[in-house]
């Protein structure tokens, strides 16, 4: 017997919803039903009324998608991922000039005029890898779908990312690795950094002279 099943995982600036069941009642996951089956899944950005939706091949384009325009990014690499099906093509692109980003989806790879843009901030754009992170980190759901990711090396990052970049609060997987990158750059270098080994030098005493007092003359006698 089916298990209908619904996922919700959720950011600050983002929603991604799953709809599906389970094809065996016995198969569980901290006993939690495993979702093994997708019937429909729906990412929307909050504040834009343009909802993505689709199946599985949807939820594989846009989880491979993100990641690599994120590495890309991060290290100004081009990180090219090639898609198991045409359908439901997704990718993403910066607007420099704004410094900002679009996610296009197109139903087919080569249909360009049959696709959807969604414009995103900076702090949008890793509030989606955050939120498509709680879903690849959650077992219970379509676990076939775990997507490897290759952190990018240090020593190819560009240092060009913008404050609104480095400003990006911290999250988990897919863009733990780059906003740990960009979190080494946000610590203030101290103005004078002191020896350790050398021990402090105590405070400078004045020497103070003090007036002798002198005896008093003792009174004349007559």
């Amino acid at each position: 017997m089916s298990i209908p099943i619904q996922r919700q995982y959720n950011s600050p600036n983002c929603t991604f919803s799953l709809h599906g069941f389970s094809d065996d009642s016995s198969n569980l996951s901290n006993g939690v039903p495993i979702m093994t089956v997708l019937t429909e899944a729906k990412c929307q950005i909050l504040g834009n009324p343009t909802v993505l939706s689709g199946g599985v091949t949807f939820v594989a384009n846009l989880l491979r998608a993100v990641s690599a325009y994120g590495q890309e990014l991060l290290s100004g690499l081009t990180h090219s991922w090639t898609a198991d099906d045409e359908n439901d093509y997704i990718y993403l692109r910066k607007i420099p000039q704004k410094n900002r980003h679009v996610l296009v989806w197109q139903e087919k790879k080569e249909d360009t005029e049959n696709q959807l843009e969604i414009e995103l901030s900076t702090v949008q754009l890793f509030d989606l890898l955050e939120t498509l992170d709680q879903f690849l980190a959650d077992s219970s759901t379509l676990p076939h779908l775990n997507d490897s990711l290759s952190p990018v090396s240090r020593r190819y990052r560009q240092m060009e990312v913008s404050l609104v970049e480095q400003s990006t609060p911290a999250v988990f997987g897919l863009a733990g690795f780059a906003l740990s990158a960009i979190a080494l750059f946000l610590i203030p270098l101290p103005n004078e950094i002191s020896d350790p080994n050398l021990e402090p030098t105590p405070p400078r005493e004045e020497n103070i002279e003090l007036e002798q007092e002198l005896p008093l003359e003792p009174p004349a006698v007559e």
